[in-house]
């Protein structure tokens, strides 16, 4: 593991990478994130949320 891409999550005593995904009601991905365990949640929440609704729609 890189340190660029690699963090320690202190609420959960764990070290490692953080996976995010948004998904729609069938469980398909509209979009997914790879961070850090330090990475804040709420802020790639965020991100992803922009992500999804900026993603074009067949």
């Amino acid at each position: 593991m890189s340190r660029a891409t690699s963090g320690f999550d202190g609420a959960k005593k764990v070290p490692g990478r953080k996976r995010h995904t948004v998904v729609d009601t069938l469980g398909l991905l509209l979009a997914v994130a790879i961070t850090a365990a330090n990475a804040v949640d709420h802020r790639i929440g965020h991100t992803l949320l922009d992500r999804a609704i900026e993603r074009p729609r067949p």
